[in-house]
């Protein structure tokens, strides 16, 4: 439509130029070093579009071989992003051989051939085709020297996946040494040194992971505390108390007061036979935050009969604390523990009467049940075990037939005597 109304307009003005110069056709001259050249207008227009078309013809015969070229280059990239991406969904689908087959044989005349070698890696790990994948892993590093990030990573997470910790490890460092590690690769990194203990290189790997602005704030934090817990738990499992000592020292101070840090510290100094130090740090980290692992922490001072020099200010504390939290299921408990260690049982009875009357656990079933079996109420321990049974299953077993069965034969039984 646009053609037809494009060719009635040039016909029209065609027709009405022509007859304006049919009535005076002008003239032109030209006047060059002497020479007066002189011809019509309408003779010099056909020479001014005879020259254009001319130089169109010889400037498109002269760029024929690039055009040519960018065309097969761009019929060859659009062939490889439709190649990348029925070998993404064969790979998806399960078609690991077909997808590595597709990916690869695609990767060459790619706009990013990088990607169809890492997802070609990703395709032979999935068939444990380990030799084929480390060669993808190598074409992909060599065709995008600059892209290392991406493929140190890819091939870190492979072999983290089947538990290679030093083979993964020496890629990461590969990675770091070259200053082109990123968020991923520095958590990677954190992950391989907390799985082998190394708690001095996850240290020097702290500010590399503050400086990272890929990581909110508090996750960073969680990860930083959960480093310094795993080098707590390390320094409480070799009993060692200058060693607990120099660790804690080294955890900063802002996160001293978080109570699974804490926590984690006090079992550890339990570990280590520094029981009065546990119960300071427990007994301040209660006044300060009240926390259900620090109680149960606390009431574990009462296990060892050698743990604290005076258990009686044990009680003391924990009854103090029943002030403020006359309800909590968890203080209950510790404080049946504490009467026990002090040889109150009757005492801990009623505290673990009363937890369980608020809060049932499996745990305060099982002490209670031991009480009464040292106290010689075999029957009473056993129902409270089966209570405690009860409890966890979350029913109660239901057996009519053998109840109807049993009160039978007692009625029997009596008439017999009778």
């Amino acid at each position: 439509m646009k053609r037809g109304l494009y060719l009635a307009l040039s016909l029209v003005s065609g027709a009405a130029v022509a007859s304006f110069l049919l009535e005076d056709p002008g003239k032109l001259s030209i006047s060059l070093h002497g020479y007066i050249i002189e011809m019509s207008i309408p003779i010099a227009v056909l020479l001014l579009l005879s020259l254009y078309a001319t130089i169109y013809v010889c400037t498109r015969l002269l760029t024929a071989r690039t055009r040519n070229a960018e065309l097969r280059l761009n019929n060859q990239r659009q062939r490889s992003q439709q190649h990348l991406a029925r070998g993404l969904i064969e790979l998806s689908a399960g078609e690991w051989s077909k997808a590595e087959q597709t990916l690869t044989r695609s990767a060459y005349g790619a706009t990013y051939p990088v990607v169809h070698y890492l997802a070609a890696a990703r395709a032979a790990e999935l068939q444990n085709a380990y030799q084929r994948r480390d060669e993808w892993l190598t074409k992909a590093l060599d065709v995008a020297p600059y892209e290392r990030a991406a493929v140190h990573i890819t091939q870190a997470e492979m072999l983290l996946r089947h538990n290679q910790l030093n083979a993964a490890l020496a890629a990461l460092e590969q990675l770091d040494a070259s200053d082109d590690q990123n968020t991923r690769g520095l958590s990677l990194l954190a992950r391989i040194y907390r799985q082998q203990g190394d708690w001095q290189k996850l240290k020097q790997l702290e500010p590399k992971l503050r400086d990272s602005m890929s990581i909110e704030p508090h996750a960073l934090d969680e990860v930083i505390a959960q480093i310094h817990m795993d080098s707590l738990n390390a320094a409480g499992s070799l009993a060692e108390l200058q060693n607990l000592d120099h660790v804690w020292r080294e955890v900063p101070k802002a996160i001293h007061q978080r109570p699974d840090v804490a926590v984690t510290y006090a079992h550890a100094a339990m570990k280590c036979g520094a029981y009065d130090r546990a119960e300071k740090t427990l007994r301040e980290l209660l006044d300060l935050h009240w926390n259900e692992a620090a109680l149960l922490a606390y009431g574990e001072l009462t296990h060892d009969a050698n743990s604290i020099t005076d258990p009686l200010a044990l009680l003391h504390t924990v009854e103090k604390w029943l002030n403020s939290h006359p309800r909590d299921a968890t203080l209950l408990l510790t404080c049946a523990r504490c009467c026990i260690r002090n040889e109150l049982y009757g005492k801990a009875r009623s505290y673990l009467e009363a937890s369980i009357g608020i809060q049932p656990k499996l745990e305060t079933y099982q002490m209670l049940a031991n009480l009464l079996e040292v106290s010689g109420e075999r029957d009473g321990a056993f129902k409270l075990l089966q209570s405690a049974l009860s409890h966890a299953i979350g029913r109660k077993s239901s057996l009519p037939r053998l109840r109807a069965l049993r009160n039978i034969e007692r009625r029997q039984g009596k008439d017999r005597r009778n």
